[in-house]
């Protein structure tokens, strides 16, 4: 991860390390240094669990530490910044480093919509810019700038926790779709180690309560993601219950009693595990893994109950049919992507040998070459060495089946554009289960299928107000039916909706009404 190092931060050293070695509230993990020991470096100094080069070229610059109490620091000293509003009005400025930021949106973040006091908050600005500009500019380098109408902060965004925090989770993301969960987690587990405390803490304005809950949100993500991949990567191989076609017999960690996903991610010894033999001789096969490769789920999901039920139903009820295929229809923007991860989170327990999953949006539907490279995937996903991957599609297939036999896995294929086009990838066990979504209203026949449409009125607006918040909902009534009607109650044109609002604070919902292009 690039930008603010981890120089030591799992080791316990440096200002605020607890006995664990989690520096002052970051993951708690104890994780390894991520390179190397800092007694090693004595050429850099620490601030904060931080490191920050101290050589001659880099003397000026700044870092700032904002997943926590707002600091700013040059060459590993703290810049004292005093008076709240002059931090709530960096906090906005940190958010938009290396762009204008217009000066009614710094007023809206740091005072809000306090109009009897609109006058004071304007002919105020300057003088917290010129307070700010005064500790960061210590040697005139210029990087608080006055610029059009609006202000520009230039200093390098890598150089700012938040912007490492969310791009090392980005980064985490494309390492999971790409089938790489290794450098997924320690990408996780760096990001979380930046943490000392509350986002902002301290900070006031509204500005900063949101990015409070939007960083709180993800933080929570990202630890779920690592809680994940701990399990789908820890030494978590289940037994079967007799060696398979093109298996042999193994030694090394078992399940264990109780050993599914809400058991932890270090269960005990258990018995007998196998590995597929033919990549044995060359590369040294792996135990079968349980691989836990669900996105993280919606903290925030909202309405769709009867929807949910009849998923559950047929996933994990007592009824549920055998490899069953259950499919997620609806147009674009209904929501299926969110209710089908919802769903096989809330079923996953019912699976503890794993769940799979592969996102087909923006793939060729049609070309059959996709398949193989998703089962290519699958199989490193459950423990094949990448050198043991049989290379024709039907050898990759028979594989897929023989580790899925005897086994509880849910697959979720996410995006298909017809079930016949991804038959390969569909478990043929009779404990397994598959979760597919599909554009329209055209599964095959014989499926189980839950139909998606627009959202009620009711559920429209609890969805606006868990993102927006219950107060700014109840303030407009009207404007908030309005404009759940204006989005056809469909749950990404709310989101799009609620999301524009909550990046502007001061905004009432009748402004978008309004003002659909802002």
């Amino acid at each position: 991860m690039q930008g603010l190092s981890a120089e030591g931060r799992s080791c316990g050293a440096g200002p605020g390390a607890d006995p664990g070695g989690n520096p002052g509230g970051g993951s708690g993990r104890g994780r390894r240094c991520s390179t190397g020991n800092r007694d090693d470096r004595p050429d850099t100094a620490y601030h904060d669990g931080l490191s920050v080069r101290s050589s001659k070229e880099h003397a000026l610059e700044l870092h700032f530490t904002t997943l926590g109490p707002l600091k700013a620091w040059r060459a590993g000293r703290e810049l004292r910044i005093n008076r709240a509003r002059d931090r709530a009005v960096l906090a906005v400025l940190l958010a938009g480093a290396g762009r204008p930021v217009p000066v009614g949106e710094i007023i809206d973040g740091v005072w809000g919509e306090e109009g009897d006091e609109a006058p004071d908050r304007a002919a105020s600005l300057p003088g917290n810019v010129y307070r700010l500009r005064s500790v960061l500019d210590g040697r005139g380098a210029g990087i608080l700038r006055h610029v059009g109408k609006g202000y520009r902060l230039d200093v390098d965004p890598q150089g700012i926790d938040r912007t490492v925090f969310l791009a090392a989770l980005a980064e985490a993301a494309t390492a999971r779709r790409n089938w790489q969960p290794e450098r997924a987690r320690t990408l996780l587990s760096e990001a979380l180690d930046l943490w000392r405390g509350p986002a902002l803490d301290g900070v006031p304005g509204p500005f900063a309560e949101h990015e409070r809950r939007l960083l709180a949100g993800r933080r929570e993500e990202a630890r779920r993601s690592l809680l994940e991949l701990d399990r789908e990567l820890g030494p978590l191989p289940g037994p079967l219950p007799g060696p398979l076609p093109g298996l042999v017999p193994g030694s090394g960690p078992g399940s264990g009693p109780g050993a599914g996903p809400g058991a932890g991610p270090h269960p005990e010894p258990g018995p007998e595990v196998v590995t597929w033999a033919p990549g044995a001789a060359r590369a040294g096969a792996r135990p079968v893994r349980r691989p836990f490769q669900l996105p993280t789920d919606l903290a925030d999901f909202t309405g769709r109950v009867e929807q949910l039920a009849t998923l559950a139903a047929l996933l994990t009820g007592p009824r549920r049919p055998p490899a069953a295929l259950v499919t997620v229809c609806g147009p674009p923007g209904s929501g299926k992507s969110a209710l089908a991860v919802h769903a096989a989170h809330a079923a996953a327990p019912g699976y503890p040998d794993g769940q799979l999953y592969a996102d087909l949006h923006g793939r060729p539907g049609e070309d059959p070459a996709e398949v193989p490279g998703i089962l290519a995937a699958f199989l490193r996903a459950l423990g094949v060495e990448e050198q043991a991957v049989p290379p024709g599609p039907a050898d990759r297939a028979g594989l897929y089946h023989r580790l899925l036999a005897d086994r509880r896995v849910l697959v979720l294929l996410d995006g298909a554009t017809a079930v016949d086009r991804i038959r390969p990838l569909l478990p043929a066990a009779p404990a397994c289960a598959a979760l597919v979504t599909l554009p329209g209203d055209g599964p095959a026949p014989g499926e189980h299928t839950v139909r998606l449409g627009r959202m009620t009125a009711r559920e429209a607006r609890e969805l606006l107000g868990r993102v927006l918040g219950r107060e700014r909902l109840e303030r407009e009534p009207a404007a908030a039916r309005e404009l759940a009607a204006a989005c056809d109650h469909l749950p990404r044109a709310l989101r799009d909706a609620a999301d524009r609002l909550v990046r502007r604070p001061a905004w009432p919902i009748s402004a978008l009404l309004s003002s659909p292009g802002a």
